[in-house]
């Protein structure tokens, strides 16, 4: 039995989608940048929230671009009736060409490799130009992306359709690193004595902690995922100061309860041990889930109006919580917040994991179903 035939109903952990939430944010970052069209960043599934519902909400909402990591989640997308331009992020590869040019997928170009892959399709192709900056990544550095953009210039079966880079440290407002990279670009587009397609350079962080990014007179494009999950985390703000909303909340279950004596040892490895009688209730969820194991003996879970510290180690399917001596705080079946908008929050838990907001919701696995609100 594959993932897409399980009945939701009978589904132990759940991810909440709050679509409401998403159009909301969606407002809310088009009033950080007027005058600048709004790219929907779709890869990951929609970072785990489900790739073809979200993209349904933002073709409702007017949204005229998508980006996906892969050809393969582009075509995803077309198969399920998705119209929006699609821009693959990945540079093209040769055994990509036929199926982006059928797909009508937009490609990166980011060095030699890439333009010869794209122009040895057999239709029109619409190319973006990544220029590195400072990223180091992907793309070739200004000197040398002059070659890259004239040869896509020369193929007549090419379009430019922009040209684009990314920031390394734009989740540091302090820094001005991100300065420097659009220095570098800017003076890029000047040497080649004006721009020959539409530019773009800011992604979520750049939107909301460096305006010059979405200067309307320089750039046209912001290419936006993270915020529009509601889930931006920029140094020494706090997450609600951004006006965003989380969009994703993961709920489980209690599936057993039983009190324990003091000196009990709970899960793997006997990691806790009980300091007094208490109750411990199993949660049906666990790392195949997406529950980190760096979240053993750390992380905490909300029941009820209570949140209660994961006790043990994290196992595949399930993990523990410590409910307390007193009896009749939780009962078998109700429902387990893992991270949601009231908290924990998902920036909770990438803090108790030593990482990033990304990690928990991408993290979600297959298994869990997506439960639009």
């Amino acid at each position: 039995m594959s993932d897409a035939t399980i009945d939701p109903s009978l589904a132990t952990t759940r991810a909440i989608i709050h679509l409401d939430r998403l159009r909301a944010n969606v407002d809310t970052i088009r009033t950080r940048m007027p005058g600048i069209r709004m790219m929907g960043v779709v890869k990951a599934d929609a970072y785990g929230h489900g790739a073809i519902a979200v993209a349904r909400v933002l073709e409702d909402a007017g949204i005229e671009h998508l980006g996906v990591a892969t050809v393969a989640e582009g075509l995803h997308l077309r198969r399920e009736g998705i119209e929006t331009a699609i821009m693959v992020f990945a540079p093209i590869r040769p055994d990509w060409v036929t199926a982006a040019t059928t797909a009508c997928l937009d490609v990166v170009v980011d060095g030699g490799e890439s333009v010869r892959a794209a122009a040895s399709s057999a239709g029109r192709l619409r190319c973006h130009l990544k220029v590195d900056t400072g990223m180091g990544r992907l793309g070739r550095v200004p000197k040398d992306a002059v070659d890259v953009l004239r040869a896509i210039e020369h193929a007549p079966n090419l379009d430019l359709g922009s040209i684009w880079t990314h920031f390394a440290r734009a989740d540091e407002p302090d820094s001005d690193a991100t300065d420097r990279q659009m220095d570098r670009f800017d003076a890029f587009i000047s040497g080649l004595g004006g721009s020959p397609a539409p530019l773009h350079v800011a992604a979520s962080a750049g939107v909301f902690a460096h305006p010059r990014s979405v200067d309307p007179s320089r750039y046209d494009l912001a290419r936006v995922g993270i915020a529009m999950y509601g889930l931006l985390d920029l140094p020494d703000r706090e997450p609600t100061a951004t006006g965003l909303q989380p969009v994703m909340e993961l709920v489980s279950r209690v599936t057993a309860l039983k009190k324990v004596s003091a000196g009990t040892p709970v899960s793997y490895g006997s990691r806790w041990t009980a300091p007094r009688d208490t109750w411990i209730a199993t949660v049906g969820a666990g790392y195949a889930d997406g529950v980190s194991r760096h979240l053993s003996n750390v992380g905490a879970v909300r029941i009820r109006s209570g949140v209660y510290p994961i006790v043990g180690t994290v196992c595949m399917d399930m993990f523990m919580v410590d409910i307390g001596p007193e009896e009749g705080m939780v009962d078998l079946g109700d429902d387990v917040i893992l991270f949601g908008a009231q908290g924990p929050t998902a920036f909770d838990v990438a803090r108790q994991t030593d990482s990033i907001t990304y990690v928990p919701i991408c993290a979600v696995s297959a298994r869990v179903p997506r439960m639009l609100a």
